[in-house]
């Protein structure tokens, strides 16, 4: 049996390039549950922020990247789904004095100044720390990129200047959450811990009492006007 084994792995490797799987392909096969929320070729699993309605032309797919025209053209978008405990992987790639952002956890929460409901999440900040004006003196801030925008800085990150692709990862496992840069974990927290809520009353956010309260929400791709390239946008349900 055990030679019978290897003659079939020998002639997979011959006739159809067989390779053994890596880590990450193993650890894929076990699981069987990545969801691609962009493949490179279509948005069908993303909508409008503010409205039930798909994606605008302001959002371009070429060539397998995702990105948005300049001058807030696409608009916020956000998944049809929501997610609560999940993985969250995706590729990114900056252009100079670029601002942008990945939100979780958005759902439409109200301000208790004005009364009115908007989408609002934690959000994994990506930003050109070394050009950006209100940034490039603070490039490992509160918001800098793989930070916890406003909420944590984060820690002995390397991120690849603009023009270079930087691998980013969102890890939730019910309260806990991670924020990774290119293989390294840069920020954790506890949501709605003591130290968090007490972070979230010192920023822009403490005008929604229900911010980040909710247990599941969407994933959201923020037009900050600027142009930043996406690719292998991918989640896994835990």
């Amino acid at each position: 049996m055990k030679l019978a084994s290897s003659v079939l792995l020998f002639l997979s490797v011959v006739i159809f390039g067989f390779k053994s799987p890596t880590k990450m392909d193993k650890f894929e096969i076990q699981k069987g549950s990545w969801e691609y929320l962009f493949n490179g070729k279509d948005l069908t699993k993303w909508r409008q922020a503010a409205q039930e309605a798909p994606p605008s032309a302001g959002w371009i797919i070429k060539d397998g990247t995702l990105s948005v025209l300049q001058g807030r053209k696409g608009g916020d978008i956000i998944t049809k789904e929501t997610y609560s405990s999940f993985d969250l992987e995706w590729e990114f790639n900056l252009t100079e004095n670029a601002n942008s952002g990945i939100k979780y956890f958005v759902n439409q929460v109200k301000s208790n100044k004005t009364n009115t409901f908007s989408a609002k999440g934690i959000e994994y900040q990506i930003i050109d720390d070394l050009h950006y004006p209100e940034v490039k003196d603070d490039p490992n801030g509160l918001s800098s990129s793989g930070s916890v925008y406003l909420i944590y800085p984060p820690k002995n990150k390397k991120l690849n200047p603009a023009g270079n692709w930087n691998k980013a990862r969102i890890l939730v496992k019910g309260a806990h959450t991670e924020h990774w840069l290119n293989g390294i974990k840069v920020a954790e927290y506890e949501r709605n811990s003591a130290d968090f809520n007490a972070r979230v009353s010192n920023t822009k956010f403490n005008e929604f009492p229900e911010f980040a309260k909710a247990d599941s929400g969407h994933i959201m791709l923020t037009d900050h006007g600027d142009t930043v390239y996406f690719k292998n946008i991918r989640i896994k349900r835990l």
